[in-house]
């Protein structure tokens, strides 16, 4: 299931990032962020876990400007993190930024061998500030390697452009009613930013994208629903914090689009 994600003019937004934040800074680029993984994985194909120590080195060969390597160790706590190694020895499912996502639990529940991507807001080390973020995760074994680069801030004319809902958000954008598994009623919300919002229980938040033939719902507390068409009609199918999705969902319920 392919995460859609914001297409950015790399010359384009690095120019325009320099211009916001003087000369001297540059942004890493997706190529470069894959590069430095390659190289983190490579080390510990070789080394295994004694190579977790080098890549967490904050002054280590694994960190290059606004770059830097992240391992989730088979434990689900950070094993090492190069920018951060205050995070080392966190759990993952405590670990949000600053809108709620759970963006470390999210890559070591979707990385896989070819890597994925997870995008969240981080604090950018070179610019002090919090902006947008990809970041690539690769499996191998039990352990997750993550390097992600930083987004260059839009210019005024890009940001609006940015803003629309993106191609396929459209068609699922708006408020949905379903049940619990126990048949309580409450709705969906899914709005054309890509924020998620619904009235479970105290209520929940999330972050959703069009996923294959239907939509993804990614909720702040670690579930993950599905809406997805079934017969002429819409079911939700939940999924529990790292349940895998080719198992039977925790619970299939049907959902229908209000007017």
């Amino acid at each position: 299931m392919k995460r859609m994600r914001r297409m950015v003019v790399v010359g384009l937004v690095a120019g325009a990032a320099a211009a916001a934040h003087g000369a001297s800074v540059r942004y890493g680029t997706e190529a470069e962020a894959r590069a430095l993984l390659d190289k983190a994985v490579a080390l510990y194909r070789k080394e295994g876990a004694a190579a977790i120590e080098a890549i967490g080195k904050p002054a280590g060969p694994f960190v290059q400007r606004d770059l830097y390597v992240v391992v989730i160790g088979p434990d689900k706590k950070i094993a090492a993190d190069a920018a951060e190694p205050e995070l080392v020895g966190s759990e993952i499912a405590t670990l949000r930024d600053p809108l709620g996502k759970p963006w470390a639990l999210l890559l070591q529940k979707q990385a896989t061998e070819d890597g994925v991507v997870v995008d969240y807001e981080a604090k950018n080390p070179q610019t002090g500030k919090v902006e947008d973020k990809s970041a690539v995760g690769v499996r191998v074994g039990d352990w997750v390697f993550s390097c992600g680069y930083y987004l260059p801030p839009p210019k005024p004319a890009e940001k609006a452009a940015s803003e629309a809902p993106k191609p396929g958000q459209e068609n699922w954008a708006g408020k949905w009613t379903t049940t619990d598994a126990d048949g309580s009623p409450y709705t969906i919300t899914l709005d054309p930013s890509g924020t998620a919002q619904s009235g479970r229980g105290e209520g929940q938040q999330g972050f959703w994208i069009p996923d294959a033939a239907g939509a993804r719902i990614d909720w702040t507390d670690g579930w993950t629903d599905y809406l997805v068409p079934s017969s002429g009609a819409f079911e939700r199918l939940a999924f529990a914090p790292g349940a895998p999705r080719d198992e039977k969902p925790e619970s299939t319920t049907p959902v229908t689009r209000e007017k």
